[in-house]
């Protein structure tokens, strides 16, 4: 394909996805118009979106500090729920979530829900925007390749429904890329910080905890501790010691109880939904199953981490780059409890493989050429798995499978990569290559 032909390509990509966003974005605002997001009927059955839920947590926070009512209550919440929405809910929408959520959301009931929710959307899309242009300031990317990256990102299907939920993601957002980021510019303790507020969503602090404290230290565990004592503390003064106290027995009704809604095992993208997908159960089985390999995954990638620290801590950012593509995509599919939406995170392999490994790697092979494109039209393809999972009985969970591919191909393309030659000695060859002609 000539030069010409490939920036006209690319430009109708891009044309593509912008309108696209502007499409489903634009149907998202006139659901929200119409009050038909926050709970509608359809066929019978109600449909939520998952901000009622921080809303009404906030409200709960306020009676439990008041009339020390128990949070977890289903009952309770459902009660709250179906008084913020006017209408009768099938089933318990439940929130499990742990006690500090709760304790951040006391904010939100001082407004009226719908100029909550319009602020919550507004700050979390100036939350990405600028988290993925800081992140991209060490690549020298152009302008439009920058805007290219924030409207693919925002075009695909785990961002627009993060929005469509207005799902706490977009609160996470920020610090899940900061921890990232200050772990890639060895700033630990503000790696423990950003790490700790992202205890906001348990299943990913194994992880990042282990990885964090295996690059960092004493430094990243005095920051991650200090939010966990703060996020404690808080808790208990606020909430209670019996709030506090009672989250395991919550967590476990919520998520594995089977009597609420918005867990969803059969739809998760990770081994837990293919399992289930495949079993057509959500029992006792599948769980131990699950927790063995989140836990013997978290450990073995720290252990990987902890055999390649002194090269990274000696500066060599590739290889850095490389473990934390290959552990970001294992957390998706490890962790008991990944949806569509969590898939925004992504974003981290993406910008690391394209614009960090890729262009300096030693031979563009077909593996890369793979990588390459399935990276670049995720966008699309994510789509495309929504579809699938809608229109087809599921025997696969899509995106469980392309994270699980691409996992393979950054293994089978580790030579190809050379992600233990430094980054300072793989641009002068390059530079030596483009002078000789020869293609790298």
């Amino acid at each position: 394909m000539s030069a010409a032909l490939q920036k006209k390509a690319w430009f109708a990509y891009f044309s593509f996805l912008l309108l696209w966003f502007l499409a489903t974005y634009g149907d998202t605002v006139g659901a929200f118009l119409a009050d038909r997001l926050f709970a509608y009927q359809k066929d019978g059955s109600v449909y939520t979106c998952d901000f009622i839920l921080y809303y009404n947590n906030g409200i709960l926070a306020w009676r439990a500090l008041n009339d020390h009512i128990n949070i977890y209550d289903p009952v309770l919440q459902n009660q709250g729920l179906e008084k913020l929405v006017g209408m009768k809910l099938d089933k318990i929408f439940y929130s499990q979530y742990p006690p500090y959520l709760f304790l951040l959301m006391m904010p939100l009931p001082f407004l009226p829900i719908k100029v909550v929710w319009v602020l919550w959307e507004i700050f979390g899309l100036a939350g990405i925007v600028f988290s993925i242009s800081y992140f991209c300031k060490s690549y020298a990317l152009s302008n439009f390749k920058k805007v290219c990256l924030l409207v693919a990102s925002l075009a695909s299907f785990p961002y627009w429904l993060c929005f469509r939920l207005a799902q706490v993601a977009l609160v996470l957002y920020p610090a899940f890329l900061g921890y990232w980021l200050c772990l890639q510019n060895k700033k630990w303790f503000q790696a423990g910080l950003f790490g700790g507020f992202c205890l906001l969503k348990l299943q990913y602090a194994p992880l990042m905890f282990l990885v964090g404290i295996t690059l960092g230290g004493w430094q990243f565990f005095s920051g991650f501790s200090l939010i966990g004592m703060i996020y404690l503390l808080g808790s208990i003064f606020i909430l209670g010691w019996k709030n506090v106290g009672g989250y395991p027995e919550a967590l476990k009704y919520g998520e594995i109880g089977g009597q609420v809604t918005g867990v969803s095992p059969e739809t998760q993208q990770n081994i837990r939904g293919q399992l289930v997908c495949l079993l057509h159960s959500d029992g006792p089985e599948i769980h131990k199953v699950v927790s063995v390999l989140w836990i013997l995954g978290s450990l073995v990638l720290a252990y990987i981490w902890y055999k390649n620290r002194k090269a990274i801590l000696d500066g060599n950012n590739r290889l850095f780059m490389y473990l934390g593509s290959i552990t970001l995509l294992a957390l998706l599919i490890t962790s008991p409890h990944t949806h569509k939406q969590d898939y925004v995170f992504v974003v981290l392999p993406a910008i690391w493989i394209l614009f960090g490994l890729i262009p300096q790697a030693k031979q563009n092979s077909k593996k890369l050429v793979c990588l390459k494109f399935l990276i670049i039209g995720f966008p699309f393809l994510s789509w495309m798995f929504f579809l699938i999972t809608v229109l087809i009985p599921a025997i696969i969970q899509p995106f469980f499978a392309w994270a699980v591919i691409l996992i393979i191909l950054l293994l089978c393309s580790k030579n190809e990569l050379a992600i233990f030659q430094s980054d300072q000695s793989s641009l002068s060859s390059e530079s030596e290559s483009s002078s000789s002609g020869s293609i790298s």
